[in-house]
């Protein structure tokens, strides 16, 4: 018995087609299978399911798969290019297979698996739910908070220095002001004095990663980057630009810091060329599932070679979860075939 995942045809049938979707759900179908591997021909035979009557002519009906299969591999191939070895994938030459690295897991490559995953919660894709490898409550909680770390790794290496994970529950389990006075007492620009209308009792005030890169004469004036880390449906509303302009400051500092914060948004979608322009317009600076895992690959070398990544050492448990997560799919469907049998 194979895992069956489902493949929306109708998003790809639409108005305004999603390849990414046919692409991910090649690489969920390599990721999940014994021999590593997805044919284009598994796109086809999904899309034909469910499809039968949607088509006026069969003329009309070829066309659009191949469309499908055209617009899937176009987007692998944009994939490789844009990941390099963080890509845990590789297409044949005829573009007639997929196939999933069997060496073990970089970071970068874990990194990429839990976006890809993360895509596909049913609060934001149809593809994996109703499956035997859908996600519990417990395993959801805890991608979510296994992305926040290599969110944090990533934006260290966006910025190309020291990062801190200060989104709520902080992996020291530190107090908001408390991690606050803490990060500033290294960055030493600003005074953290919350001002009495502040709200009491605050969590992360949508701040979710801190990083900076420093100068050799320890003077204001640095690259400073603030994060919102967000994995759900509703990602697109919580712009953290204006909050980091008009309120973070004047919230918990006295004196005001003078260097800049340039605002980013991390997500683990993958989002289409088109779209990302208006993305980053309302967003700020993105890094997404084909910007992350490259930058995750990159910190490596920055915390070898001394630089304070925090909940970095967390990182080695999530590409555990991955590897055991995608052998429970051989057992659980190998138990399901059995009761069958």
């Amino acid at each position: 018995m194979t895992l069956s995942l489902y493949l929306p045809i109708d998003e790809l049938n639409s108005h305004k087609p999603n390849p990414d979707l046919a692409a991910d759900y090649l690489e969920l179908t390599a990721f999940f299978s014994r021999k590593h591997q997805a044919f284009t021909k598994d796109l086809i035979n999904a899309s034909e399911i469910g499809a039968e009557d949607d088509y006026a002519d069969v003329e009309d009906e070829f066309c659009n798969r191949d469309e499908i299969v055209s617009g899937a591999l176009a987007r692998i191939l944009g994939r490789q290019q844009a990941l390099g070895p963080s890509y845990p994938f590789n297409l044949d030459e005829g573009g007639d297979l997929l196939l999933f690295s069997e060496d073990e897991l970089t970071l970068g490559q874990t990194a990429y698996l839990l976006c890809l995953i993360l895509s596909h919660l049913k609060s934001v894709s149809a593809i994996l739910n109703g499956s035997i490898v859908y996600p519990n409550a417990n395993e959801i909680r805890q991608l979510r908070q296994y992305f926040q770390y290599f969110a944090t790794a990533g934006l260290a290496a966006e910025v190309g220095g020291q990062a801190w994970s200060f989104g709520h529950p902080r992996p020291d389990h530190s107090g908001f002001l408390d991690k606050l006075e803490k990060i500033w007492g290294v960055l030493k620009d600003g005074t953290v004095d919350p001002d009495p209308a502040s709200p009491s009792q605050p969590k992360d005030d949508q701040i979710d990663i801190f990083a900076w890169r420093s100068h050799r004469d320890g003077l204001p004036g640095f690259l400073l980057a603030g994060a919102q880390v967000a994995t759900g449906d509703n990602w697109r509303e919580k712009s953290i630009r204006s909050h980091l302009t008009d309120v973070f400051w004047k919230r918990w500092f006295g004196r005001q810091p003078v260097s800049q914060m340039v605002c980013y948004h991390i997500i683990p979608f993958a989002r289409p060329d088109v779209d990302f322009r208006d993305d980053v317009l309302t967003l700020g600076n993105i890094l997404h599932r084909l910007r992350l895992p490259y930058r995750v690959e990159q910190a490596v070398a920055l915390k070898d070679s001394g630089v304070q990544i925090e909940a970095f050492d967390h990182l080695s448990a999530a590409k555990e979860w991955i590897t055991n997560y995608r052998h429970r799919a051989y057992a659980e469907t190998a138990a399901v075939s059995g009761l069958n049998g």
